[in-house]
């Protein structure tokens, strides 16, 4: 894909009006959830009790979704749970760890490609689409236009494989000033190089707004721009890494930027919580008020 045809898929989808529909929610959701602009997931883990009864709570406050990136157990099983309760999977871990080596490392290739295969049959017998890439952490002994084209390589290896299989790379920037150092993607300039590099309809980027707040900032504006190659989002407010509402994003415009732009993927909470969960939930819900 040349570079201009990357810049006019952005800018096409980025124009696009948004249109709430009932079918972009699960058919049985009647919670409050349910009744917002945006297909909000949330990791089963912000629930208490069996993976039953964490499904069920979900379901319960109307979420679109779950997320659980390293699904466990039987997994036939917990997939006719989630269908029971109207909640498809958003994603899994695909390829890469948050250490070193991995895409930094050509001799790891193989054995990112073959987690990648690995992973895939994993994905489609839970009935997700969206594996998460990651990079691996930066290395010192060489530049980092090597680097970069070190985890071009590699991707450009995984992007047959996702198309052949119907089914998406979201690679993670990740902050590397808090949570990751060290770690080498970390902006969504540097994705956006990564995936016009690469050139496929099948590798996007997941925008965690709480890492690239911390990273860069300029969060509405860099989200917009690149909504065509944003596969997936996670969110949290920093400080803290809890819930939308209680740190210094402003969460309110940051939903109705993402709304505005047409985007029909996944918005995943992935935070903790302050106070019950009664109490983060409704202060989640008061973002889209």
């Amino acid at each position: 894909m040349d570079r201009r045809a990357f810049l006019q898929s952005a800018a096409a989808l980025s124009g696009a009006a948004f249109v709430t529909s009932a079918a972009a929610q699960p058919a049985n959701a009647a919670g409050p959830f349910a009744k917002v602009p945006l297909k909000m997931a949330v990791q089963l883990s912000y629930f208490e009790g069996s993976v039953d009864e964490q499904l069920k709570a979900a379901a319960k406050w109307g979420f679109a979704a779950y997320e659980w990136h390293s699904p466990e157990g039987d997994l036939e099983e917990l997939r006719r749970k989630a269908e029971a309760a109207g909640l498809p999977l958003t994603c899994i871990l695909g390829c890469g760890r948050i250490e070193a080596g991995h895409m930094m490392d050509p001799a790891q290739h193989d054995a990112v490609v073959e987690m990648f295969r690995q992973r895939i049959p994993i994905a489609k017998t839970l009935g997700t689409t969206r594996l998460i890439g990651l990079t691996g952490n930066a290395r010192t002994d060489i530049s980092y236009e090597e680097q970069m084209n070190l985890v071009i390589q590699c991707v450009k290896r995984l992007a047959p494989i996702a198309e052949e299989n119907d089914v998406t790379i979201i690679m993670e920037a990740l902050n590397p000033l808090v949570d990751h150092k060290g770690f080498f993607l970390t902006r969504t300039d540097q994705t956006m190089a990564l995936l016009e590099a690469v050139g496929s309809p099948n590798v996007k980027m997941l925008f965690d707004i709480y890492h690239q707040q911390i990273t860069e900032g300029n969060v509405i504006r860099n989200l917009t721009a690149n909504i065509a190659h944003i596969g997936h989002f996670h969110v949290a407010d920093n400080p803290g890494r809890k819930e939308p509402g209680t740190g210094e994003l402003n969460y309110k415009n940051i939903f109705k930027a993402i709304a505005d732009t047409g985007y029909d993927g996944y918005v995943a909470l992935e935070c903790g919580k302050i106070g019950t969960l009664d109490e983060a939930l409704n202060r989640v819900l008061d973002c889209f008020a």
